[in-house]
């Protein structure tokens, strides 16, 4: 057990209770989101209703860290008596962001494309991804245990590239995007999203063990087909046993995956709540 009281950083801003929340550096080696929250305050937006700002894991981002004794987005909804930082903090971090609509942000290794993370069940979460600008839209809920998106209105996005500057850019913009749409602050232009396509992911792609040389052919989104090589090694090539989409793959993101195998569920919201609420509204 450790021995100091920790919790979320909080920051509200903004008229009456906040019911919006951006979240930042929940692994704690990932200090994008915290860059592009600090670019929005710094501009002084004069905000219409409460939004709360939160850096999730501050021992961990002190320490830059990706966590100290658990990968705090596989340990939702946590648990305020657990021995582990990560399980209180999560606890905590899922009590501070009730009935707030949610933003939380990441970086990856695997593509310097935006990719928003919901789980199915949620419609709120779904109203709030088509509203920001981002192309991929991704259902984690059937492969990924215990992450944030699962809690309740809350959508994780992938800002871009671990370490490249642009991804700061692209995750102020979606905060503003976010705030705009939720009509917290105004910005001129308003912001549209772009063309959203919807998949899901239904399975990892795992890494053969004993060989550390594998180069990943296959690119994120585009279908990789049976029988296609989607990495090689001195050993050889890894052949698809059946058509999927790649989705977060990388060579180096993962230990012992490349990423996830995934396949495309529609162009539209509607598609998705077809797909995953049941035609629910």
């Amino acid at each position: 057990m450790f021995d100091q009281e920790i919790a979320p950083d909080v920051v509200e801003l903004g008229p009456g209770d906040a019911d919006l929340a951006v979240v930042c550096n929940m692994h704690g080696d990932e200090p994008t989101g915290a860059r592009a929250i600090r670019r929005v305050l710094t501009s002084s937006p004069e905000f219409e209703r409460g939004v709360k700002f939160i850096v999730a894991n501050p021992p961990a981002s002190i320490s830059h860290r990706r966590f100290l004794d658990v990968d705090m987005n596989r340990v939702f909804p946590g648990d305020p008596e657990a021995d582990e930082r990560e399980r209180r903090l999560a606890a905590q971090l899922v009590a501070e962001t009730a009935g707030c609509d949610t933003i939380s942000f990441h970086t990856t290794h695997a593509t310097p494309e935006p990719i928003a993370f919901v789980s199915e069940g949620n419609p709120r979460s779904l109203e709030i991804v088509s509203q920001i600008p981002t192309s991929y839209v991704v259902n984690e809920a059937s492969v990924v245990d215990g992450s944030f998106s699962s809690t309740g209105r809350v959508v994780s996005i992938e800002a871009g590239k671990v370490g490249q500057p642009n991804s700061v850019a692209k995750a102020e913009m979606l905060i503003r995007a976010f705030l705009d749409n939720e009509r917290a602050i105004s910005e001129k232009p308003p912001m549209h999203a772009p063309v959203t396509n919807y998949f899901e992911i239904y399975d990892k792609v795992e890494k053969p063990s004993g060989d550390g040389s594998y180069e990943l052919l296959a690119r994120n989104f585009e279908r990789v087909e049976k029988g296609e090589a989607y990495a090689k090694s001195k050993s050889g090539v890894l052949l698809a046993d059946e058509p999927f989409v790649p989705v977060l793959m990388s060579q180096s993101g993962y230990g012992e995956i490349f990423g996830y195998r995934g396949r495309k569920i529609g162009e539209s919201v509607e598609d998705a709540k077809e797909a995953w609420l049941d035609g629910e509204t």
